[in-house]
């Protein structure tokens, strides 16, 4: 009787473990930033998605419920260091009860509602194109570089082709409640080939300057100092036979920045500005067969700069291909070109173009062609 007790306990859970390594070469134009024009050859880690290994299970409460567990630690596989800050699990960690029928939530540090329902219809944060596929300095968070810490979230489950959800992050400081807290919401729809998803989020007081609350929402790693940012975002996609086409809005509103910390090298230091981004993607995969498929995208960034000096209006634009041949179902071979142009600069406090993942440029433009191995375990 104790050892069929077991037997049955043993089938009701499950541990996993599973990961993904991401390494090329990388050539890059202009990496040259302050110390002016310089290309460079590179070895590079997760050019496409970060590598990282994840332990994750559940346990099976009843027919409809479960418990689950995900702990996800990012890592450079060219050095060995953790990434995400050097955090143990620093790219998602959480646990909760999942529903069939009344939805999951979960407790942790977790991606927001935006990443959940509209990143699917970007090439960025994606398998199809990724870090370096980012939008100038990931300011939508669409490549998921933030994290939400000491969040709660919830997701419905698919109600005739309709999910939903949100996230609340606590900002854990008595008498602040509002001091470095973040909440979201999104919601998609499916219907046959075509998709559609929309989100928001809101970060208030998020910072990593040395005066902030850093057992907040957002901790060391924000991606700006600023007293507010809000991101609205919405896309789309439809599949035809052996092509997807995809697009993608998004707008953040930053209010009284300091810095941009999403960036390579040192980050860049603004004078207190209201800042606005407005990004418009539009994308394609085209499938040749299922071992071979090519992604592509361009993306067009308006900025608007309000800064003690008047208002200037930066502007990007980045085309992006990537290629992508499978050798096996966990291994592919893949190589990519983006070029990106930025326009307009002076005044902004930044000085020249950066692609996601790479120095910045000591001019307007910059070019990055890389090769690569991905594999999945």
């Amino acid at each position: 009787m104790l050892a069929t007790a077991a037997q049955f306990a043993h089938a009701q859970s499950s541990v996993r473990l599973s990961g993904l390594v991401d390494l090329g070469i990388a050539y890059v134009s202009d990496a040259g930033g302050a110390q002016g024009h310089a290309s460079a050859w590179q070895a590079k880690n997760g050019d496409i998605n970060i590598s990282r290994w994840t332990l994750s299970g559940e346990e099976t409460l009843s027919s409809d419920t479960k418990a689950i567990f995900t702990l996800t630690n990012g890592f450079n596989a060219l050095t060995g260091a953790a990434a995400q800050q050097g955090r143990l699990f620093g790219f998602q960690a959480f646990m909760g009860l999942a529903s069939q029928r009344a939805g999951t939530v979960t407790l942790g540090r977790q991606f927001d509602a935006v990443v959940q329902y509209v990143e699917p219809f970007a090439l960025g944060g994606t398998a199809d194109g990724g870090t370096a596929f980012a939008h100038p300095y990931d300011n939508d968070n669409l490549d998921n570089y933030t994290r939400t810490n000491n969040s709660i979230k919830y997701a419905s489950p698919d109600i005739h082709g309709v999910t939903f959800g949100g996230t609340y992050g606590f900002s854990n400081k008595a008498g602040a409640f509002a001091d470095n807290r973040e909440y979201s919401m999104g919601a998609a729809y499916h219907y046959g080939a075509l998709r559609v998803g929309a989100g928001y989020f809101q970060f208030n007081h998020a910072s990593n300057a040395a005066d902030a609350n850093l057992d907040g929402a957002a901790p060391a790693g924000a991606p700006f100092n600023a007293d507010r940012q809000r991101t609205y975002a919405a896309g789309g996609s439809y599949q035809f036979e052996k092509v997807q086409v995809g697009l993608v809005l998004s707008e953040t509103r930053l209010d009284n920045v300091t810095s941009i910390n999403n960036v390579a090298d040192a980050a860049i230091a603004l004078p207190h500005d209201d800042v606005r981004f407005t990004n418009a993607e539009i994308n394609a995969r085209y499938y040749f067969s299922p071992r071979w498929h090519i992604a592509a995208s361009y993306v067009f960034t308006y900025g608007r700069f309000d800064t003690p000096t008047g208002v200037h209006y930066p502007k990007w634009h980045q085309i992006n291909v990537l290629n992508v041949y499978s050798l096996s179902p966990r291994t592919d071979l893949y190589g990519e070109v983006l070029y990106q142009r930025a326009n307009q600069l002076e005044g902004t406090g930044i000085q020249g173009a950066q692609i996601s993942n790479f120095s910045r440029a000591s001019g307007a433009n910059q070019f990055v062609a890389a090769v690569g191995l991905r594999h999945r375990f």
